[in-house]
């Protein structure tokens, strides 16, 4: 009986798999290595025809793989994709990548998406467009003045559309990158409370330390400036936007506030403090006729030395102040210029603050001895 049975199930198993011509295609699994080890692979499955395998280069395999199934191996490099793991140093070349022979890898550089073009920068331009008068002679304010107020801080506008473009050699002299470093100076003028057209009336300029103006800290020095109640007088402050103070730009400040306003021409006094003190040098030496009194306080030591302006200014009544301990600028160098003033036969009221640093400059400008020490001194006397 169980060999009937037997019998039986062989003859029906023959007669299903007659079932089954060559004339349909057989559907497998193409398995597409991915290594595990030198030897085993893990598959990853597609539909594919014997006749697709063939005509892509595979191998048929007719012996049933691990699942039951025949399967189609691909071994070429060309058929794996991308895979960039088993290339040989010779392709990696000819493709362009890079060998690394210790890792045996190639590597290849990411494609960049191209860079849009970026449009170019503004070219800036000066606002002034006024050409300023050749030489050390004025140029005339091209606006009217505002109308003044007695006792109050009155901002001029008008000297910035004067253009003063001459080539700088020193690019480290420019601060201002749109250009205005080639225009005229913004100033402010402050009449005395009791001005009066029928009186003249002496001038002290100002000017401002660093590159560019602090207006707060300009604001408080210059208000508690000692003015004596029988000695008023006019404080003119200028602002620049170049390192160093610019003699010609200073000359035009004056002259236009001497057409403006009632001023004693043989007293004008110049200050300054700091990049301002070295300005005081400056602007002296080239207008070495112009002012009554010069004062210098810590004035700075770069971008170049102010010593050999010493025998321009000797002339001139010089009332300066440095700290010994000052970091920033050169005690040293204030000293020296003291001494070869001294030497010049100068006028020369020279103050060492012992410990003093960059700074005390308030005390110097709200006492009474100092700034009438500057008021007694009348040009060419």
């Amino acid at each position: 009986m169980r060999g009937f049975a037997f019998t039986t199930l062989l003859l029906l198993s023959a007669a299903l798999s007659g079932c089954v011509g060559e004339d349909t295609p057989e559907i497998i699994e193409d398995t597409t290595p991915e290594i595990n080890s030198e030897d085993e692979r893990a598959e990853y499955t597609t539909h594919v025809e014997k006749e697709d395998c063939e005509e892509r280069g595979g191998t048929w395999t007719e012996a049933p793989d691990r699942e039951g199934e025949s399967y189609c191996d691909f071994d070429d490099e060309d058929d794996r994709g991308d895979d960039d793991s088993e290339i040989t140093q010779e392709d990696c070349e000819e493709r362009d990548g890079t060998w690394d022979e210790q890792t045996r890898d190639c590597s290849f550089p990411e494609e960049r998406p191209e860079e849009e073009e970026q449009e170019p920068e503004p070219s800036y331009i000066p606002s002034c467009n006024v050409t300023a008068s050749q030489g050390m002679n004025s140029t005339a304010n091209p606006e009217n003045w505002p109308e003044l107020q007695s006792g109050k801080w009155n901002d001029i506008e008008g000297l910035t559309q004067i253009s003063y473009a001459t080539p700088v050699d020193d690019t480290e002299a420019i601060v201002d990158t749109r250009l205005d470093w080639m225009c005229g100076y913004t100033y402010s003028v402050r009449p005395p409370s009791d001005y009066n057209d029928s009186k003249q009336y002496p001038i002290f300029i100002f000017l401002h330390g660093g590159v560019t103006n602090d207006w707060f800290f300009t604001n408080f020095l210059t208000n508690n400036f000692h003015i004596p109640q029988d000695d008023s007088y006019i404080i003119v402050r200028p602002s620049k936007l170049e390192m160093d103070w610019n003699p010609k730009k200073v000359l035009d400040v004056l002259e236009d506030v001497k057409t403006q306003m009632s001023v004693d021409d043989d007293r004008v006094y110049l200050t300054g403090l700091s990049m301002g003190g070295r300005g005081t040098f400056i602007v002296a030496a080239e207008l070495p006729d112009y002012f009554a009194a010069i004062m210098p306080l810590s004035p700075h030591h770069t971008p170049y030395s102010y010593l050999p302006l010493a025998e321009d200014v000797a002339h001139l009544p010089i009332w300066m102040s440095h700290g010994d301990s000052d970091n920033t600028s050169s005690y040293d160098l204030a000293s020296q210029m003291a001494q070869e003033l001294q030497d010049l036969g100068a006028e020369i009221e020279f103050h060492t603050v012992i410990g003093g640093e960059h700074g005390g400059w308030f005390s110097i400008y709200s006492d009474p001895v100092v700034m009438e020490w500057m008021l007694s001194h009348v040009r060419g006397h």
